[in-house]
């Protein structure tokens, strides 16, 4: 998957942007606050039509202006979409070639870009909800049903929550809404097992290849209820013990939107117990992981670099480009970074060239 062009308008610090991009690796090289990040999160956008910096839309549109314009040309073997992505202070329209699309989940999968950024470092010692978040994010990129699933079963636990809220709960409409979720849980569970083993057979020689030493190192899923072969059976009797926990906190205590994972290395959490450095490492394999879980040569992600060559050390450095170079295309920011044969965009007073 490659990023051929992009044109931002009214995006964060451009007021118009046209950029002609190439394969491989691209340096977005500039100053401070001069508007790298903000390039770097435009093309992320494309992903999910959301930001990794920011939960409200509202803060991507220029000050003083109606609207910010993402517009971008992406190639997937022969295959070839203009993604055009409007963002209004209350609303976001998404074209694909021409075509209007209304639900997200239709762009997610056709558009895959991975990314590393400073904030991600904490990732083994933030809340589960974000390790949730990127686990379904990334498992959705591999397969398409799962976004499904979990759109499903957040809507369930809104309804759920919703009628816990009530004076008098109907108690009968509730064990229903228990139902359906469960339905959803046991399909959701089985693709979140097979994902964290998928990570885990590749882990050991990732790693590897980033620190330049052997260790055991593993992804340790927590479901909210134990494998078993009766799968349902656990998630009833879940459900069941925890019904009068719900009623007093009027709100759903159990399920899958509570479950973890961490990161062991040499048998210890990373979370922790690990060094900070020992954290930000984890955190970066993690994240680059399933660009390699991608068998198709033609689909694999976009991958977008933020400042990460500040938080490692040279060697750490090396051995991560070493590993990137190989990659379809990646966008890597910087202040400065010189690497033979990467094509260089320069960004200053929120403008970018290609070098």
């Amino acid at each position: 998957m490659i990023l051929n062009h992009i044109e931002l308008r009214n995006f964060r610090s451009y007021d118009y942007l046209d950029l002609d991009l190439s394969s491989g690796l691209n340096l977005i090289v500039g100053e401070n606050a001069v508007g790298k990040t903000n390039l770097a999160e435009a093309i992320y956008y494309l992903s999910l039509a959301r930001s990794w910096r920011t939960l409200d839309d509202r803060n991507l549109i220029k000050d003083g202006k109606e609207f910010a314009l993402i517009n971008a040309s992406i190639s997937e073997g022969e295959l070839h979409r203009q993604i055009e992505i409007r963002i209004e202070k209350n609303a976001k329209k998404i074209r694909i070639n021409g075509n209007p699309i209304r639900r997200l989940s239709d762009l997610s999968k056709l558009v895959n870009v991975i990314v590393f950024s400073p904030n991600d470092t904490r990732l083994f010692r933030s809340p589960p909800s974000e390790r949730r978040n990127f686990l379904d994010v990334a498992i959705s990129k591999k397969y398409d049903e799962y976004l499904t699933l979990i759109g499903g079963y957040s809507k369930l636990l809104k309804e759920r929550n919703a009628l816990l809220k009530q004076d008098n709960p109907n108690l009968d409409l509730l064990n229903v809404l228990t139902e359906q979720m469960i339905k959803l849980s046991e399909p959701i569970i089985k693709y979140r097992v097979d994902y964290v083993s998928s990570i885990n057979s590749l882990l050991p020689s990732f790693m590897e290849r980033l620190r330049g030493d052997k260790k055991r190192c593993n992804i340790v899923y927590k479901p909210f209820v134990s494998q078993t072969d009766n799968l349902i059976g656990s998630m009833k009797k879940a459900y069941l013990d925890a019904l009068e926990s719900d009623l007093s906190r009027r709100q759903t205590n159990v399920g899958i939107h509570r479950e973890d994972f961490c990161f062991k290395m040499d048998g210890q959490d990373v979370g922790l117990y690990g060094s900070q450095g020992e954290n930000r490492i984890a955190s970066l394999v993690v994240k680059l992981i399933p660009y390699l879980l991608i068998e198709s040569k033609e689909k694999k992600p976009i991958c977008v670099l933020d400042d990460v060559t500040s938080e490692l050390d040279k060697n750490h450095v090396e051995r991560l480009l070493n590993i990137v170079k190989k990659f379809s295309q990646v966008f890597i920011t910087a202040t400065k970074l010189e690497i033979e044969g990467a094509s260089v965009i320069e960004v200053a007073a929120n403008n970018a060239k290609r070098r």
